[in-house]
């Protein structure tokens, strides 16, 4: 089985939160593969929702599974913990794919911690046009405040069978009739 790794790619909305920069959300700052840049939310129990990258191409696929990871720590003098929850959804419901809760992403330490859901099965029939619309709503939980350098998710999927398209002439459908012919027979081949 094969993955793929899905990055917040543009904001639909967010609360009160600042980046590392300046104030307001920042998208980039979450998705550049960097603990030094960051996002967080200058007050407490504050959400973001924010679009996914598209999976490039895996017109049909099977769509088996999915892992959300960040990289993140407590921010400020708040509480003892930094802590979220992440809603995994799509335009029509934000818990479409499921969510993880705050007791997965919490951690005590002032520096990057990096934590990973335990894989959430995608159940029924998900096409690539569902996992292309996926997002992301994360909400900072138990009056704390968050740091957030990375957010992603990974996508496990199996590639469909087979090509999907002609070959030089040939229909997808007879590409198995092309395996094992010599060069010098090449010709034969011709009009199947």
């Amino acid at each position: 089985m094969a993955t793929v790794v899905l990055q917040p790619s543009s904001e639909i909305s967010s609360g009160n939160f600042g980046n590392n920069a300046g104030s307001g959300f920042d998208v980039t700052k979450i998705n550049d593969s960097s603990n030094s840049t960051y996002v967080y939310n200058t007050s407490t129990n504050q959400t973001f929702n924010v679009h996914l990258d598209d999976t490039s191409g895996l017109s049909g696929a099977t769509f088996n599974n999915f892992v959300v990871t960040a990289v993140f720590q407590k921010h400020g003098a708040r509480g003892v913990d930094g802590s979220f929850s992440v809603s995994v959804g799509d335009a029509s419901n934000t818990t479409t794919f499921g969510g993880v809760s705050d007791a997965v992403f919490v951690t005590t330490n002032a520096t990057p911690t990096t934590i990973s859901s335990s894989p959430i099965a995608f159940g029924g029939s998900v096409g690539s046009s569902d996992v292309d619309d996926m997002r992301l709503l994360v909400e900072t939980t138990d009056l704390t405040q968050v740091r957030f350098f990375q957010l992603y998710v990974t996508v496990d999927y199996t590639a469909a069978a087979g090509y999907g398209n002609t070959v030089n002439g040939v229909a997808s459908a007879n590409i198995g009739k092309v395996n094992g012919v010599a060069t010098a027979s090449i010709s034969k081949v011709n009009g199947i």
